[in-house]
């Protein structure tokens, strides 16, 4: 696709969307997906700086538990958490959980990590 074109759809998309219609929202339900909060880490250079000998699991578990201090939420009712790293093997789904059992989520919380 055109790159003008491309720009023209993406700004229809936009335009099309900049007022929110109460009347177009379904009612609440038990089954809506909520993202009460999002944390990160401090940037680094990979494999360089104060942090190139820190554990992923060590880094992130603070990050979880700062997510759910900040939301409110209570940690029992979280059912999924959804993690984006960079470069770890097996796009850091070993550490994403051992992470989430750090931050004392409990073990039915399913967790997926993404690597971008």
């Amino acid at each position: 696709m055109e790159s003008s074109k491309r720009l023209q759809l993406l700004e229809n998309h936009l335009a099309n969307n900049q007022t929110f219609n109460t009347n177009t929202v379904a009612p609440k339900s038990d089954e809506d997906v909520v993202i009460v909060s999002f944390a990160r880490t401090a940037m680094t250079k990979a494999k360089k700086g104060n942090q190139k000998d820190t554990p992923p699991e060590a880094m992130l578990a603070p990050v979880l538990k700062a997510v759910i201090k900040n939301s409110g939420i209570d940690a029992k009712l979280v059912e999924d958490v959804c993690i984006g790293n960079v470069l770890q093997p097996g796009a850091g789904a070993h550490t994403s959980r051992i992470s989430s059992f750090l931050a004392d989520l409990p073990d039915t919380s399913s967790v997926q990590a993404v690597n971008r």
